[in-house]
Parts: C-alpha cells; structure tokens; sequence
C-alpha cells in the first residue's frame, strides 16, 4: 500500500498594506498654504490652514515611524506647513508697514520754511494790533467784495519760488534754478548724445538734507521733473552730468548732500517745475520764471 505526499501548507494570506493618507493630506495643506502665504488678506486664513497641515503631517510621520508608508511626504508636509506659517507672518509685517508708509506720506506734501505774522505776534514786532471800530468794520465789508481764498502754496496754481526751502518729517531741500546745460553736459563727457530736436538739457542744482530718524538717499528719494505748458510731465536724463545727484551715498539725520539732477524739457517751453520728496509724497511746484 502506498503512502501518500504530504500536501504543502496553503499560504497564508497577504497582510493588508497600510495606508498613510494623513502624511499625503499634510504635503497637500502644507503645499497650498505656502502658494498662498503672501497673498494679502487671504493669509490671514492661510495661517490656519498651515497649523492643519503641520498636524496632518505630525501625525503622518507617527504613522510612518510605525510602519506605514509616505513618510517622506509627511516630512515634507512638515517643512512646507513651518515655511506657509513663516511666510505668513513676514507678509503681513511687511504689508503692514507698507500701509504705515502710505499713511505717514499723505501728510509729507513739503511747505515752505516763510513765517506767517499773526495779529497776536506781527513780524515787524510792532505788538498788539489796534482793532477797527465795529462800525467802520461793517462799513468796509459792506463796499469790499469776497475775496475767494488763495490756492494753497506749492501747488501748480501758486507754485513756490526757488529761493524758497521746502520741507517734510524726512527731507529739507532748496532747489537752484535751473539752467540750459548742453555746454557743461558736452564738456563733462565727449560721448555724451546731444539732445533730439526741438529739446534741451536743463540743469537743476540740488541742496538736500535729511531729516529723519532713519537715512535716506537724495537721489533715490527726491524726484525733479518738469511739467510744460501742454499738460505733459517731462523727466528723460541727459547723459553724463558733472556734479551728478546720483554720487551722493545714503546720509543720516542731519547729513546734507548736494548735485545736479538734468532733465529734458521742449526748447522755450513754458511750464512749472515739481520736486517729489518720498516716494508717497505729492509733487510740489516751482515756479519756472521769477
């Protein structure tokens, strides 16, 4: 009688591969919340979105150390959630104080240095001023008419003077006057383009001191342009220049710098000068002729 073969052993079932979706869930969050950390206002809820994502991939990585896969991607998901997080924060910093910049130069427009007299305090020093009568005022109102009020100084309607000084919290400048300077222009540099038809080079010298708590560089922080009679605002170089703006360095507070700026303007043209100090600040005006 014959033995029979012993039959193998079936095999014993495959174990289930383990899944790690919340190593892949944290790469994801992690990902977009860095593609969106510098978007403004939008950040504002990317944070949370990061903090998420930092939590799925903790836990992904957890997973990942106790044999499931995707570990790489929780770590990933780890470093791009800490970067979103990080962004956020230097954006809205940074936002911030572009928005504080903003504010402070709305109240930059440069005036003019002149003393106003007042009744109380008179600049010839004459003391009190005596007052007219009632009647003799009312009498004067009557035969006078209403005068409307001046422009306001500096603007293209009343542009100052060039021996006026101007100023805001960061710049105190006087403008030279300025002069036609193709002369100067070529003998300061033979490779220098003479200006197109129908254009000249004008030369404006410039005295700036900076006055406030941080430094500043004039030929950075001061723009010098001209506006012509056609309503249109000039402000193309010249070339090469001597004494240029643009070599004086970065100054602190009370540092004074001086140069030329050159700008082409239309031969003979009528117009007004403008001096922007701060990159937020309005242009003030100049007048072209004393």
């Amino acid at each position: 009688m014959s033995t029979p073969f012993p039959q193998a052993p079936a095999p014993a079932p495959a174990a289930p591969a383990r899944s790690n979706g919340l190593a892949v869930a944290g790469f994801v969050v992690g990902l977009v919340s860095l593609v969106l950390c510098l978007v403004p206002i939008l950040n504002n809820a990317v944070f949370l979105t990061a903090i998420v994502g930092l939590v799925l991939a903790i836990v992904g990585l957890v997973k990942a150390r106790r044999g499931a896969p995707r570990r790489g991607l929780a770590i990933a998901g780890i470093v791009l959630s800490v970067l979103a997080g990080i962004g956020v924060l230097a954006s809205q910093a940074f936002y911030s104080a572009v928005l504080d910049d903003v504010s402070e130069s709305l109240d930059d427009t440069p005036t003019s240095d002149g003393a106003v007299a007042t009744e109380d305090d008179p600049a010839d020093g004459s003391g009190d001023v005596a007052e007219p009568a009632a009647e003799d005022t009312e009498e004067a109102a009557a035969e006078e008419p209403e005068l409307e009020p001046a422009p306001e100084e500096g603007t293209r309607d009343n542009p100052f003077r060039f021996s006026d000084t101007v100023g805001n919290e960061e710049w105190t400048v006087d403008l030279g006057k300025p002069a036609e300077a193709w002369d100067d222009i070529r003998a300061e540099n033979q490779f220098n383009d003479p200006p197109a038809d129908g254009m000249e080079y004008w030369i404006v010298p410039v005295e700036a001191t900076y006055t406030g708590t941080d430094t500043g560089t004039p030929w950075i922080d001061l723009t010098v342009e001209f506006v012509g009679d056609d309503n249109a605002t000039y402000s193309d170089s010249c070339g090469v220049i001597p004494d240029d703006l643009t070599d004086v360095d970065e100054l602190y507070e009370g540092g004074t710098g001086t140069g030329n700026v050159c700008v082409t303007v239309p031969a003979g043209a009528e117009g007004a000068w403008t001096l922007t100090a701060g990159w937020f600040a309005d242009p003030v005006f100049f007048r072209a002729k004393d």
